[in-house]
């Protein structure tokens, strides 16, 4: 709570807000008095940061030029201290307040009647709780890249080191192994005629992984892993294993699927519990 007189400006007394300064100003505003009342302000916004004003004028007769200029100068050195600021007045004044408030231009204001002091003082909570309600966005640490070494996966690759240089975070690279798919020369998986033992599968997977590392700068940092599974499964499972905060994937899969419903990247999407983010070609 705050409560006293400095000349022209007393300041009014706030219980539940220690974030909220309002005063009354009357009479007409000399320069003397603004270089008194300017100290109570600085110390407040020192004290807690980002504040908001109520402000209610009453019989206010204007300001002195020299009192307007140093408003505007301490405006531009504090314009980013202040959230809201409400003026409460008589109707034919907001015209001739219109001047003083403009300093503050760059700040959230609204002009309340006198028989509008409640909804003035619901406007200033509302920026003050919505404040505190917002938390702040957490860094990602741990993002996965889910490949199946086509194209599409090489430019996910890109944007996911990006955002694992930015956040300092660890990178997780997966490909899963199904049993009845092999590759050849070109990376195209092709249904095998033949039955093949499963070792020539893992063999030919970790193969193609060491290029896809290489050709897209993936380094020893990087926490690589083929294994055994469906893609849609393997990637939720091994996401939430590593506690991973982030998915970074292709769009489109090797069999070129020209929508996301249906595929691997549709299914990650909606039953990932961490964000997903899909990367175009």
């Amino acid at each position: 709570m705050m409560c006293g007189e400095v000349q022209m400006f007393e300041i009014l007394p706030v219980n539940e807000d220690t974030s909220i300064l309002a005063l009354k100003v009357s009479g007409k505003l000399t320069d003397a008095d603004y270089r008194q009342f300017l100290p109570v302000l600085e110390e407040m916004i020192r004290k807690v940061g980002r504040i908001s004003l109520y402000i209610e004028l009453k019989d206010f007769e204007g300001w002195e030029v020299k009192a307007a200029w140093d408003d505007l100068r301490f405006d531009l050195q504090h314009d980013d201290d202040f959230k809201r600021i409400a003026v409460v007045a008589d109707r034919p004044l907001i015209h001739a307040v219109t001047g003083f408030v403009n300093f503050f231009s760059h700040i959230e204001m609204r002009f309340f009647d006198n028989n509008e002091t409640d909804a003035a003082w619901d406007w200033l909570r509302e920026s003050t709780q919505a404040g505190e309600s917002s938390e702040p966005v957490q860094l990602y640490k741990n993002i996965l890249l889910p490949t199946d070494f086509s194209v599409y996966s090489d430019m996910a690759a890109k944007r996911a080191l990006q955002i694992a240089r930015q956040y300092d975070a660890g990178l997780h690279v997966l490909h899963a192994v199904e049993d009845y798919t092999y590759y050849n020369e070109a990376y195209d998986p092709v249904i095998a005629s033949i039955p093949l033992p499963d070792d020539f599968h893992m063999v030919q997977a970790d193969e193609h992984m060491q290029k896809f590392c290489e050709r897209n700068g993936l380094g020893e940092d990087v926490d690589v892993k083929t294994q055994w599974g469906r893609p849609k499964k393997s990637i939720i499972l091994w996401a939430q294993q590593k506690n991973c905060d982030l998915i970074v994937m292709g769009s489109h899969g090797r069999h070129g699927v020209g929508r996301l419903l249906g595929s691997v990247s549709s299914a990650v999407l909606h039953k990932a519990l961490c964000d997903v983010l899909i990367v175009k070609r």
